[in-house]
């Protein structure tokens, strides 16, 4: 991402009313952008996607680490809360965030017409769109932001900032997706797969492989084939942490 885009993403900020910044509930404090954060102030308005991702577990560790902020929990596939956020906003809405966190998603459930364009792939908006709201309210669409200093590899990748086939190192980011489950939801993980928790999160990773019969040519498992299979499960909401 050019720096360029700071001197346009402050200039949006400056002409809305209210700033939503769309977090992953599945890693919010990783898609924060405190830059962003810092522009917006009080118009900011934490949105927290893709609840229905998340266990309850997770959900209440959220809303206790939230509380103090000014926030709501969104789902897709519940209307209700894009309800619970409409009332919450007016005027010119900027919509910003990390690449695939769901903004053109939720800006289609926000929009009077539902025309911002979507995709699976990550980083699919390419421009600001205008697009006309519920309730008389201006929606600005931008690109996704991915500050310079959160460009690493397991980051996007965990928030599905990057596509898993894209990745150069999909395993490393699949082994720490596999870590994370063993310190948090061991048993949905396990289940899931059919595969030993006590194994190391390398071991576990070739286990799904071979259960798959992701193999290369000598018998090998294909660790990649695998990291990539899992990192999709965990993009598609198979998995939930």
């Amino acid at each position: 991402m050019k720096q360029g885009f700071w001197i346009i993403a402050k200039q949006i900020v400056r002409d809305a009313d209210i700033v939503l910044e769309v977090l992953d509930a599945r890693f919010p404090n990783i898609t924060r952008i405190s830059r962003l954060e810092k522009m917006a102030k009080e118009k900011l308005i934490l949105v927290i996607n893709k609840v229905d991702l998340i266990s309850n577990k997770t959900l209440d560790k959220v809303k206790t680490e939230f509380k103090n902020s000014k926030y709501v929990l969104v789902s897709s596939k519940n209307p209700r809360s894009i309800n619970e956020l409409i009332r919450m906003i007016k005027g010119k809405v900027a919509v910003i965030g990390y690449p695939n966190t769901g903004k053109s998603t939720l800006i289609n459930k926000l929009s009077s017409g539902g025309r911002a364009k979507t995709s699976s792939e990550s980083g699919f908006t390419q421009g600001k769109q205008l697009i006309a709201g519920k309730r008389g309210i201006m929606l600005m669409d931008t690109p996704g932001i991915v500050p310079f200093e959160d460009r690493d590899e397991i980051r996007l990748g965990l928030v599905s900032g990057i596509s898993p086939s894209k990745l150069e190192d999909p395993d490393v980011v699949a082994t720490k997706l596999i870590h994370i489950f063993k310190k948090n939801n061991c048993l949905e993980f396990g289940k899931y797969y059919g595969v030993d928790m006590s194994l190391d999160s390398y071991s576990i990773l070739l286990e799904i492989g071979k259960k798959r019969y992701m193999l290369l040519k000598k018998g090998e498992i294909d660790e990649r084939r695998a990291a990539v299979s899992v990192l999709e499960d965990w993009h598609n909401g198979k998995i939930k942490l």
